[in-house]
């Protein structure tokens, strides 16, 4: 079974404290549209040519916990081989995508589908849980920021008016006060009808205590490859290595000139053994911002600015930032079902 997911963008701790300390404004034109992501922690690369998937062949032996699926795991080959500045014959990888190595993982469940409002509206009732973006920035936290500026919110894509440079991330992304995952585009936003779609805004620490309240945890980078490949060997998309195979698109992308408006010509416009990588966080580019991966692409993935669809590439974002475009799945190890069943 291939299992495609999307992701969400480098945005960190340091733009959100630009935004804080700036005020921004604009019209904010947000199509919305529901993605699959998987947040996890890095490892470190070690060898460099891709070769046929060994999966497991034990499986498990309870049945399915709900809306889960069984990952059987096995060894495989992890990482991406391209990188470059981007084009449609070629789209760019991450450049720490690389070398390509041989990984091991254990048997697994998935779920089957991201975190949904609905799932997640659940555990905040059971629990009384607040998000990040719904928690009053401090004054320890941005000290520059004027107080004005110092209110509960996370970041929405707004598409430019025009054509314009893609080296300033700031000209399509706003903080936006009120939004939430309640609030996915502002205050003047609701979740209504859209009980079955991925859960947004949602943090690092936000994923990790519902993770931990479903008896679940977030996958590993290794645990979501696997599954993204369902079986296949260094194919560069999760379907093979055509993008439009006989002409049909196959996953929800950004068409048209990014970030003015998606043409919508897809149907949509908008919305080791086990590595678990390191204990501690470390991006060489803000080397004191700590940050964890993001794996999969988004709606606004395009072959000229972001090609996260591509398997085995990486993002990376600030542990305290959410955005419109940023949801997240959990997974489950066998001897954790195990232990559940025995207790119930």
């Amino acid at each position: 079974m291939t299992l495609f997911s999307f992701i969400g963008k480098e945005l960190g701790l340091k733009a959100l404290n630009c935004v804080l300390e700036k005020k921004v404004t604009g019209k904010l034109l947000v199509a919305f549209l529901a993605l699959h992501v998987a947040i996890s922690h890095a490892e470190t690369p070690a060898s460099s040519a891709f070769a046929a998937t060994i999966p497991n062949k034990t499986g498990p032996r309870d049945r399915a916990p709900e809306g889960m699926v069984w990952i059987p795991g096995g060894e495989f080959s992890m990482g991406a081989a391209m990188a470059g500045q981007g084009s449609a014959e070629m789209p760019m990888a991450s450049n720490d995508s690389g070398p390509i190595h041989r990984v091991r993982v254990d048997g697994f469940w998935m779920d089957t589908t991201p975190v949904t409002n609905e799932q997640f509206e659940k555990f905040v009732k059971a629990t009384g849980y607040v998000t990040i973006a719904e928690r009053k920035p401090t004054k320890e936290e941005f000290p520059t920021a004027p107080e004005e500026n110092l209110v509960a919110g996370s970041v929405v894509f707004a598409p430019t008016d025009q054509e314009v440079p893609l080296t300033d991330h700031y000209q399509w992304w706003s903080y936006v006060k009120g939004a939430n995952w309640r609030h996915p585009l502002g205050p003047q936003s609701d979740i209504k009808g859209q009980e079955k779609y991925p859960v947004l805004h949602i943090a690092y620490p936000d994923a990790e205590a519902y993770a931990k309240w479903a008896g679940k945890r977030l996958p590993t980078e290794a645990e979501f490859e696997f599954a993204a490949r369902g079986g296949l060997s260094g194919k560069t998309y999760v379907w093979g290595d055509e993008f439009r195979p006989g002409g049909k698109w196959m996953a929800n992308t950004w068409q048209g000139k990014f970030p003015v408006k998606d043409g919508g010509e897809d149907g949509y416009a908008g919305v080791a053994h086990n590595p678990q990588g390191p204990d501690s966080p470390f991006d060489p580019s803000e080397p004191n911002e700590k940050k964890r991966v993001h794996r999969g692409g988004s709606f606004l993935c395009n072959d000229h600015y972001c090609s996260r669809y591509i398997v085995g590439t990486r993002g990376k974002g600030d542990v305290n930032t959410g955005t419109n475009h940023l949801g997240f799945r959990c997974v489950r190890s066998l001897e954790n079902v195990a232990q559940r069943t025995s207790q119930n």
